[in-house]
């Protein structure tokens, strides 16, 4: 009887391990399961989505899984490169110290947009009056936009002034080929009615390389021979 105990023993051991084993295993994948990362509850703070559980993001503060950002939350726009440019330069005096204006009358100096600009009442041809310009650390005005030309036309009561403005060789047409100082082409424009017209009439538009030379008058752009006697416009950027 003893000895049919101790055979029954082991077997019924044997029958409980599975059991237990099995039991185990199951507790195991059911914890497996209760801390699954995207089952675990939304709104556990952090700073980076780093710190949430897979597929949780980090929003405004706190872990969630289909909440964005509101639309005030996207990060501003780059700001104007070219306000930061203004900011960062150095702004230069506006006068007219350095340029030689030897006519009775004082030059007049006046900024317009972010140029400085002087009028000189001086008659000299054009390469003169553009040497003039240069000696100042200017050039002869040039006109990028509508608002300058407002400007500087407003300077104007009846007389022709030499601007920058001229037309290189070969061109096709009378108003082809015209640029700023001879290194910037020229976009924007306001010619007067008519002009250019290179000295074949009003509204003529061929070419025979007779007046390369663009003025500025009260109702507009001309063109002009270089060698003509005109008082002249100097500009220079107020901020370098």
């Amino acid at each position: 009887m003893y000895y049919h105990e101790r055979r029954m023993f082991p077997a019924a051991g044997f029958a409980v391990r599975p059991i237990r084993i099995l039991a185990s295993v199951l507790w195991l994948a059911g914890f497996a399961g209760c801390y699954n990362p995207g089952t675990l509850p939304e709104g556990a703070p952090c700073q980076r989505s780093e710190q949430c559980p897979d597929p949780q993001q980090c929003v405004l503060g706190s872990c969630s899984l289909s909440a964005r950002p509101p639309v005030d939350a996207r990060p501003p726009p780059p700001p104007d490169a070219r306000a930061d440019a203004m900011v960062d330069a150095m702004p230069v005096p506006c006068v007219a110290d350095g340029l030689t204006c030897a006519s009775g009358t004082p030059p007049s100096v006046f900024p317009c947009v972010t140029h400085c600009w002087v009028k000189c009442t001086e008659v000299l041809p054009r390469a003169t009056a553009e040497t003039r310009c240069n000696n100042w650390t200017g050039a002869l005005g040039e006109i990028d936009d509508a608002t300058e030309q407002t400007c500087v036309a407003s300077h104007i009561s009846t007389a022709t002034f030499w601007i920058g403005a001229i037309q290189g060789n070969p061109a096709a047409m009378a108003d082809a080929g015209w640029t700023w100082n001879g290194a910037t082409r020229i976009v924007y424009t306001h010619w007067a009615a008519g002009e250019p017209e290179d000295g074949n009439g009003a509204g003529s538009t061929a070419e025979n390389g007779v007046e390369q030379c663009g003025t500025i008058r009260p109702d507009g752009w001309d063109d002009g021979t270089c060698n003509s006697p005109l008082p002249f416009f100097c500009a220079r950027p107020l901020f370098r």
